[in-house]
């Protein structure tokens, strides 16, 4: 299924933004972007903002993770960002 829409008389690719932290939340709607770097951007920023709201309940270690996949299905981008945590005294 493709999702190409007229805009200005260009075709504007939408790029899906799967986001993963111990579980996988899929992006239904997607985000028009002029093309892939501007997706690698968008994944770069969503990143802290994802681990601002997930910090680790259970430990003290948690990866976070974009997967940036086109209209077609195809994944083009991966992001990750770790959190560590270390208990330097007790």
């Amino acid at each position: 299924m493709c999702f190409y829409r007229m805009h200005s008389e260009n075709l504007v690719p939408r790029y899906f933004f799967d986001t993963y932290d111990r579980v996988m939340t899929r992006d239904e709607e997607g985000t028009e972007l002029a093309g892939p770097d501007e997706a690698a951007q968008e994944a770069k920023k969503l990143l802290p903002l994802i681990a601002a709201s997930a910090v680790p309940v259970d430990g003290e270690h948690q990866a976070f993770t974009v997967m940036v996949t086109d209209e077609e299905g195809r994944s083009i981008y991966s992001a990750a960002l770790s959190y560590v945590g270390t208990w330097l005294v007790r």
